[in-house]
């Protein structure tokens, strides 16, 4: 069985050309990407930016991400980004996912799977 949680990140990332995402408590998760109008990238990081004593640190505030690859799921390719719409699933990677461009897109769902 599998738990899953689906979010409509689209606004976010046309208004601030980014999102960051906790993904440390699931298995793997499938990211869509719908008509972009330039390259979408991806990036993960175990860096929360906590304050020892003071916070515990969150995907908002994180930081030091680096390049991550997924598996396009049309061509079971391994991808860094996309530039036309397509679906790009991630395993086991960081506790954070980065999804972030220039550019606007369609849609962008992102859908979290928990297997259990």
């Amino acid at each position: 069985m599998a738990l899953q949680q689906i979010l409509d990140k689209t606004s976010a990332l046309n208004e601030t050309g980014e999102v960051k995402l906790d993904i440390g408590g699931y298995d793997y998760c499938i990211v869509q990407v719908v008509s972009p109008t330039g390259t979408v990238s991806f990036a993960t990081s175990n860096d929360a930016n906590a304050i020892q004593g003071a916070s515990d640190g969150s995907a908002i505030s994180s930081l030091n991400y680096t390049t991550v690859q997924g598996t396009n799921l049309a061509t079971s390719a391994a991808v860094s980004s996309l530039a036309a719409s397509g679906l790009v699933r991630f395993g086991y990677i960081g506790q954070f996912l980065m999804i972030s461009s220039p550019a606007s897109v369609g849609k962008l769902i992102i859908r979290l799977f928990k297997i259990y």
